[in-house]
């Protein structure tokens, strides 16, 4: 069965701002940063942290849930979109045949947006019931991770303020 979740998270920052950070090569350690309780860490193995190719690895902060490698598959800087597809670990040792996460940043108004997470995913219904307790942490890690993306542009606008 095919599963497709998605959250919009107004944010108070340009849509220019927000795909400042999601595209940047430094999104991956400071993805650890604003989910401690998440992700223990996230390093590059290939490619430079933001292009098409780079492959990241994941490890949760819980041992319940395997690490992770993760394929960027999508930058699209005109769209603001980028897709991530896991390609080893994760979900897919849970009984997931595919797993992706995009992220998209929709202008709202000049200076707020919306960001956009899309996980999308497939898995036997035989197994279904099993991953969704992690695959509702995962999805509440995405709110949580845009909150975080909000807050930190805040105060990176506040310092420049000063």
């Amino acid at each position: 069965m095919r599963y497709e979740f998605i959250n919009e998270f107004v944010v108070d920052a340009s849509a220019d701002d927000v795909w400042a950070i999601y595209s940047s090569p430094n999104f991956p350690a400071l993805s650890v940063q604003l989910l401690p309780n998440i992700l223990k860490s996230k390093f590059i193995l290939e490619g430079d942290g933001c292009s098409v190719g780079t492959i990241l690895c994941v490890v949760p902060e819980h041992a319940s849930l395997p690490m992770c490698k993760e394929k960027i598959v999508t930058v699209d800087h005109e769209k603001r979109l980028k897709e991530i597809h896991t390609i080893e670990g994760g979900y897919l040792a849970r009984g997931c045949t595919f797993s992706m996460l995009s992220f998209e940043i929709l202008v709202k108004e000049k200076s707020s947006c919306v960001i956009k997470t899309v996980t999308k995913y497939e898995i036997n219904d035989d197994l279904a019931t099993s991953a969704s307790s992690h695959l509702h942490t995962y999805l509440d890690g995405c709110v949580t991770l845009a909150r975080g993306v909000s807050k930190h542009i805040a105060e990176q606008n506040a310092g420049a303020a000063n």
